[in-house]
């Protein structure tokens, strides 16, 4: 057998047969596409009736790239054999190499026979396999946006649908209708009610109202860098506050607190760690502002903090705590394209937030949809479920090639990327989120997507690994 990529062998029906040999390789799985009977040291086979010389069917090259993909992806080590490994196996193995790697076909095949010099697979296979892809490139897959891959509230969709005949009509101009679901759902007023174009519409309006030129604002650093750019077009003063490693310290941020401190920002989870600020020193540090200034806690993805120990912002709000709560529809509500963002904040401060948005500044259209999300449960559910599963599967895949990440609570994961990683992911038709911005230049942050992105993102990145280690191998000690 022989090894076209470290979690994918080729090779024969001698060599599936031979246990011994499979134990010694790591193989815990078998694709037959000749017939085997399962050997005992393999935990799962699945059989697939190829024949030679003839055409592959459209449905056999992707059932045997999507078993491929989800067992890598699982962690398992994968041997596809069929009678003498020499046409059906390198040719679907090229198959795969193509979808979840994204090399062109040519590449593909290249890689293969540079793994199996044997590999002669039939020009019609081989032709069959061209006509399949023609004029459909693998498309590109996104995991840099930490958006919702399950897509949006099938509910919003019919909402927007039914609202198209009124687009003559101007909007609610004060969304009573969204506020007043909102604010049921906290058990608050809706005068404790925020609406915006976006989280970062609020964060702006916060840092214009609360903090203005020459005040001071804390903000963690790393960041989302839309606070900073906020407090800049205010002209506020802003003083980072280092995370350690990439867990928040309440003395980091007891430390800089001062009399002129106006704001202090905590996201969590943060972006872009995925990590949660505990409720007791979210507590101290309440305790700890100065007279006149306020908390903005930036509860973007809270919803996919299962099982967490979370800040419960909206208690303060009750106990009349000078607390900002920010939340967002971009993420399992999967309305990012709408830009709709909410939160909750004392009514002075809504007051004084509101009184700086245009009339009308959010349309019928998101209006409706983010009534119609919000109360979508089933979409809700399944997609928090779908990122919980996906989420570990990403982990799991990132400690299995030895990755230095941080366990996260969102739907995304930052990581220590290879070389060039950006690029070289990109070559690949697998986009992820450029950190320099942040101020870590040497990583990557990578949202939880279909377990098909998924698995092309950990077979992509595997591969970098691969050849990081072939070029160091070739370096003389």
């Amino acid at each position: 057998m022989d090894f076209v990529m470290p979690q994918l062998a080729v090779g024969s029906s001698a060599d599936a047969a031979d246990g011994a040999a499979l134990q010694a390789a790591g193989i815990d799985t078998l694709l037959s596409l000749a017939p085997l009977a399962r050997p005992a040291e393999v935990a799962l086979q699945l059989g697939l009736a190829v024949a030679d010389r003839v055409a592959l069917p459209g449905a056999t090259i992707g059932a045997a790239a999507a078993f491929l993909a989800a067992r890598i992806a699982a962690g398992h080590r994968v041997l596809m054999h069929c009678e003498q490994g020499i046409s059906r196996s390198p040719a679907l193995a090229a198959c795969f190499l193509h979808e979840h790697l994204g090399l062109p076909l040519d590449a593909a095949f290249a890689r293969v026979r540079a793994a199996r010099p044997q590999a002669d697979p039939h020009p019609a296979l081989v032709a069959s396999i061209h006509a399949h892809y023609a004029g459909a490139a693998v498309p590109a897959v996104d995991l840099s946006g930490n958006e919702n891959p399950c897509g949006p509230s099938p509910a919003a969709c019919a909402a927007i649908t039914r609202e198209l005949a009124q687009l003559h009509r101007y909007p609610s101009v004060d969304a009573a209708a969204l506020r007043s679901l909102l604010a049921g759902r906290a058990g608050l007023s809706p005068a404790h009610v925020l609406i915006g174009n976006g989280a970062c519409e609020l964060i702006d309006l916060a840092m214009r109202s609360l903090v203005g030129s020459g005040g001071e604002v804390l903000i963690p650093d790393p960041a989302f860098p839309a606070y900073r750019s906020a407090a800049d077009r205010t002209g506020a003063r802003v003083v980072r506050v280092p995370l350690d490693g990439a867990d928040y310290r309440f003395d980091a941020f007891r430390e800089r607190i001062t009399p002129a401190t106006r704001m202090v920002v905590v996201a969590s989870p943060h972006n872009p760690t995925g990590t949660l600020m505990s409720p007791a020193d979210w507590t101290r540090l309440r305790h700890a502002l100065p007279p006149g200034a306020a908390l903005l806690l930036d509860e973007a993805y809270r919803d996919y903090a299962l099982d967490q120990d979370l800040i419960d912002g909206i208690a303060d709000l009750r106990d009349g705590a000078p607390v900002l709560v920010l939340r967002s529809l971009s993420k399992v509500e999967g309305l990012a394209g709408l830009r709709i963002g909410y939160g909750y904040a004392p009514p002075e401060i809504v007051r004084r937030m509101t009184a700086l948005c245009p009339q009308y500044h959010l349309g019928s259209l998101a209006q409706a949809a983010a009534l119609a999300a919000l109360q979508d449960e089933r979409h809700r559910g399944a997609s928090i479920a779908a990122n919980a599963r996906e989420r570990d599967v990403l982990m799991s895949g990132l400690a299995r090639l030895g990755v230095d990440f941080v366990p996260s609570a969102a739907n995304f994961v930052l990581l220590r990327a290879p070389r060039d990683a950006l690029t070289r992911l990109g070559e690949r038709g697998v986009a992820v989120k450029c950190m320099a911005r942040y101020g870590l230049p040497q990583h990557i942050r990578v949202s939880v997507g279909l377990p098909v992105e998924n698995a092309r993102f950990l077979a992509a990145l595997g591969e970098l690994l691969r050849e990081d280690q072939d070029c160091r191998d070739a370096v003389p000690a």
